[in-house]
């Protein structure tokens, strides 16, 4: 039972040995200039994803508190406070005529 669940990694389920008959056909530079070229995308991707959150957090770091107090409102973490809110904006968008803009 030991020597069954060994042989598994061969190659024969898709794993390297499945990569390197792929290149032999198309040739090998080719599907290893693949690989290296996905990595290295993938490499800046993270990059800019990374990038993109500290820039993120550094512009909305001074709006934090505001945020916060517009989700507990969203999330009727404090129900009293959410309804008032709910039927002050619904009494605005009532009082506002259907044709006027703002």
């Amino acid at each position: 039972m030991a020597s069954g669940g060994g042989g598994g990694n061969t190659g024969a389920s898709g794993g390297p040995g499945m990569g390197l008959s792929l290149g032999l056909g198309l040739g090998l530079s080719l599907g290893m200039g693949e690989a290296t070229g996905e990595a290295e995308e993938e490499a800046a991707t993270a990059e800019a994803v990374g990038r993109l959150a500290t820039t993120l957090w550094l512009r909305l770091r001074s709006w934090e508190a505001v945020l916060a107090a517009a989700q507990r409102l969203l999330v009727w973490e404090k129900p009293l406070h959410s309804l008032v809110t709910a039927a002050a904006l619904n009494g605005l968008f009532c009082i506002i005529p259907r044709g006027a803009t703002l």
